[in-house]
């Protein structure tokens, strides 16, 4: 009874103060102008049925400047969805500063970002109260969200009616089939920030997701130039493939540059052949707002810029029948040599958006729980980029379309393996090791060749040809018009049976192998471990590999750093 009289109290209370709070699980707002209050009407009759729909124009709010809007979001109302209709103008999408460093707009670092989180971020975000809200360390940011935010960004309420129009055919009745493209960051050995990064294939990622993601899947890789995918999939990367695929799919994702309008694959062709990519890269649009095509479903842009303000390449996906369209405002950041969640970056959201959709979450609920893991477990693992970039990556991904959209699939699907049509062909491969190594293959024809080796076991130093690309990270040698006897050598580390394939596009060789290397705590590789291997760890501890004096072999959980961890296995083993 006194809890009764409590609650009766607390509601008199709030009711003299003229705070009127929507009950919190099912708050649905739409924020919006006067002028687009028909468009309004449809998604609030339309969401009414699971929602409790309310609609706020900037009007009644008495501005439209967002610090107004924030607040009176915040009086008003407690956690939900905001819908906002409107363009960047009718309804701004605020600046957001990751970085105390550096407050304005660039293309190499974290700094100033557009970003309709602004709205949904709980607290005092300018700590400081420097005028630059969202500052990682200066205003002590903490992922708190009240709402999950997603923008309709039209003035147009015809152009809205067909956004949601195909809103509501899209989860009626949703296509059964996602469409995953990816093409190279980076290339093995490549040059950035002053130190020499890894192989970026956003295969890697793709091939993640393909193993989630419960209905047909179509793949598309980059597979020109002198180091291709070397994975395998259902078509190459191009514009007529990309568009071919899109017209009819749920679900669109992509790892890719970007630009304001465009998305592009990347090659690299060693003009020189020296193995190492100091030039020959080439960049080509595989999707362009600028270009003619038909869109359906939800699109992620793992991509920088493709949600800038403007016309830009979010808005065309919409216009040309997409649902939902998440997107980069500014750069975004992820490690070349990301291949799980762990490693970080724009690619781990990516992963964990995908994984929330498949499990049933709404598009704007799978994004800001993917934040959510995020900032609590991966926000400093990009060991490339600085502290702030993982921030910056939160406030850069903004979501075009309804956030309360739900991909539904068909029950017990089974994605089907993908097997590549290849003939398998007997040539010889010979492999000699006793801590140093030599593979001898004999190759049937001049081709283009793909050699995998077991990564952190066998460590190449040496290939017998010219037109080689060797990729020690993930254990790939790429020979470029090579036939004949192809020796290559190295060191070997620990001991283990594994798999070598020789394969081409066409044909494939497998030999099993057994490796008897070095002791892996063997740093100086002298065939004992003692103090001088010991010294050799400490003198590359607390070092990452952009660092000068990194010693890649200290790194024994291949976690590209020299940490307490590795400091363990060297004194305790494995």
């Amino acid at each position: 009874m006194k809890k009764s009289i409590a609650i009766f109290i607390l509601l008199s209370l709030f009711t003299s103060m003229g705070v009127s709070r929507v009950p919190e699980r099912n708050n649905y707002i739409i924020l919006t102008t006067e002028d687009l209050l028909p468009s309004a009407t449809l998604f609030r009759d339309y969401r009414s049925n699971r929602y409790d729909v309310s609609i706020v124009t900037v009007e009644e709010i008495g501005s439209n400047k967002p610090p107004n809007i924030r607040r009176y979001l915040k009086d008003h109302y407690s956690r939900g969805y905001l819908l906002i209709l409107g363009g960047e103008e009718s309804v701004p999408r605020p600046l957001l500063y990751p970085s105390s460093q550096n407050h304005d707009f660039s293309n190499t670092a974290p700094g100033a970002v557009e970003s309709d989180i602004f709205y949904s971020l709980s607290g005092n975000i300018d700590y400081d109260g420097d005028g630059f809200p969202g500052e990682l360390f200066d205003d002590r940011v903490n992922f708190e969200a009240s709402y999950v935010v997603g923008r309709i960004p039209f003035d147009d309420n015809s152009m809205i009616e067909k956004v949601f129009e195909n809103i509501v055919k899209f989860e009626d009745n949703p296509p059964d089939k996602a469409v995953l493209a990816a093409s190279f960051v980076s290339f093995p050995g490549e040059l950035y920030q002053g130190s020499h990064i890894f192989n970026g294939d956003g295969a890697r990622l793709s091939e993640l997701l393909r193993g989630i993601i419960p209905c047909k899947v179509v793949t598309l890789y980059e597979k020109q130039g002198s180091f291709p995918s070397i994975f395998d999939c259902h078509l190459p990367l191009d514009k007529e493939n990309f568009y071919n695929e899109i017209r009819d799919a749920s679900f669109v994702n992509w790892c890719a540059h970007g630009s304001l309008t465009d998305a592009f694959s990347e090659y690299w062709v060693d003009k020189n052949e020296n193995g190492a990519p100091d030039d020959g890269f080439t960049f080509k649009s595989f999707i362009s707002a600028e270009d003619n095509f038909k869109a359906s479903g939800i699109f992620f842009s793992d991509s920088c810029l493709n949600e800038k303000n403007g016309n830009n390449l979010g808005k065309a996906v919409l216009e040309k029948g997409g649902v939902a369209f998440i997107g980069s405002t500014e750069i975004s950041f992820t490690p070349s040599y990301f291949h799980s969640p762990e490693d970080g970056g724009s690619q781990c959201i990516n992963y964990y958006f995908v994984k929330n959709l498949v499990e049933g979450n709404s598009v704007g609920k799978s994004l800001y729980n993917a934040f959510d893991i995020y900032f609590d477990k991966h926000l400093f693992s990009d060991l490339e980029d600085p502290f702030e970039s993982g921030l910056m990556n939160i406030y850069d991904f903004n979501l075009y379309g309804d956030p309360a959209v739900i991909w539904s699939f068909e029950d017990n699907f089974v994605s089907p393996p993908l097997i590549a049509e290849r003939t398998l062909e007997s040539f010889p491969i010979v492999f000699h090791c006793s801590g140093e190594f030599e593979l001898s293959v004999d190759l049937p024809r001049k081709d283009d060749y793909f050699i995998k080796l077991p990564p952190h076991s066998l460590y190449v130093t040496s290939v017998s040809v010219d037109g080689v690309i060797v990729d020690n990270a993930f254990g790939i040698v790429r020979l470029n018009g090579v036939g004949g006897e192809v020796k290559i050598k190295g060191r070997a580390r620990g001991t283990a049976f594994a798999e070598v394939s020789v394969f081409t596009d066409e044909v494939q060789n497998n030999a099993s192998i057994e490796i008897s290397g070095y002791n892996l705590r063997d740093i100086n590789f002298d065939g004992v471990v003692n103090e001088s291997d010991f010294k050799g760890m400490v003198e590359s501890f607390g070092k990452t590999y952009m660092d000068e004096g990194f010693n890649e072999f200290c790194d024994l959980n291949f976690d590209h750093k020299v940490s307490g961890r590795d400091i363990f296995i060297f004194i305790f083993g494995d």
